[in-house]
C-alpha cells in the first residue's frame, strides 16, 4: 500500500495524472473519482490494472501546495471500495495469473445495480461517502434524490395511477425524502409512498447508505386516518418497483382498484 501528498485542482486534473504516474511507475490510461474513492487504471509491462484509492483533504494546502494524503492499494487486495464504472473496467487486462478477478467480479455486480437502478426499477442504495447516512453529504444527496425520484416514478408507472412524486430536500443534515400520493381515477383511498435515508429509526433493514422505503393506504373521502387499514407499512430497500406496485394494489379495497397493470 503507498500513501503520499497529492494536489487536487480541478483546473489542471494533469497534476494529479502526473504524480500517479511517477508514484506507481506506470502509464496511466484511465482515472475516475467517487467522493473519497479513486480508480487508477495504470499500464505497466504490457498489463493494466487497478489501484484503488482514498483521499484525505487536508486542513489547508502545504506550503509546496498538496492539498490531500492518498492512500493507494493494488486490486489484488480486494479493497472494500469496488464501485468503478464499466468505462473505466474494460481498460483492465483480463483477468488471469496476474489477478484474480475477485474485485473485477463486485465492480460487475455493482455495474449490475446500477443499471436497473437507472431504469428505476430497483433502488441503488449506495451514494458516494454515505454509510449507514445521508447528511452533510451535497455528493451523496444528489445521488440519493435522483435515485429515489426514478423509483418512484417506476412504481406509478406501474401502476398506472395519477399523483405527484416530489422531493422535499430538508436542511444540509438530513437526507431529504421523496414522497409520493398516488391513487386510481375516482377512488377514494390511495397511497402514501416516502423514501428517505435515515436508517436509525427504520424497523426493517435498511440500505447500506441508510435508504428505506415507508408506506401506506390513503383515506382521501374523510375516512378515520387512524384505522388499522391506514396504518405505515415498510417495505425492504431491495424490493423491485414491480413487486411494491403489486402489494399496493393488493392493500386497496377491491371496490377501489382498478384491473389494468402496466
Amino acid at each position: 500500500m503507498a500513501k503520499f501528498l497529492i494536489t487536487l485542482d480541478p483546473d489542471h486534473p494533469e497534476h494529479l495524472t502526473q504524480a500517479l504516474a511517477q508514484t506507481t511507475g506506470s502509464e496511466i490510461v484511465a482515472l475516475e473519482r467517487e467522493g473519497r474513492t479513486l480508480y487508477v487504471a495504470c499500464r505497466r509491462a504490457g498489463l493494466t490494472t487497478a489501484m484503488i484509492g482514498t483521499v484525505h483533504l487536508l486542513n489547508g494546502p502545504l506550503p509546496t501546495g498538496e492539498n490531500a494524503a492518498l492512500t493507494l492499494e493494488g486490486e489484488g487486495r480486494n479493497p472494500e471500495a469496488a464501485r468503478a464504472s464499466r468505462a473505466f473496467t474494460r481498460h483492465l487486462t483480463p483477468a488471469g495469473l496476474h489477478v484474480d478477478g475477485t474485485w473485477r467480479a463486485r465492480c460487475e455486480a455493482w455495474q449490475a445495480r446500477l443499471k436497473a437502478a437507472q431504469s428505476g426499477e430497483r433502488l441503488l442504495g449506495e451514494y458516494p461517502d454515505a454509510e449507514g447516512y445521508v447528511g452533510y453529504n451535497a455528493e451523496g444527496k444528489r445521488a440519493f434524490e435522483l435515485d429515489a425520484r426514478r423509483f418512484l416514478k417506476a412504481v406509478q408507472r406501474h401502476l398506472g395511477w395519477k399523483g405527484t412524486v416530489h422531493w422535499n430536500p430538508g436542511g444540509i443534515a438530513v437526507s431529504g425524502e421523496m414522497t409520493a400520493h398516488l391513487a386510481p381515477d375516482g377512488s377514494d383511498t390511495g397511497v402514501f409512498i416516502e423514501v428517505s435515508a435515515c436508517g436509525l429509526w427504520m424497523p426493517r433493514q435498511a440500505s447500506p447508505s441508510g435508504v428505506g422505503i415507508m408506506w401506506r393506504v390513503e383515506p382521501l373521502a374523510g375516512q378515520d386516518r387512524w384505522a388499522h387499514e391506514y396504518r405505515n407499512r415498510w417495505a425492504s430497500w431491495m424490493l423491485p418497483a414491480t413487486q411494491l406496485a403489486q402489494d399496493m394494489r393488493a392493500a386497496l379495497p377491491p371496490e377501489h382498484v382498478d384491473t389494468q397493470v402496466a
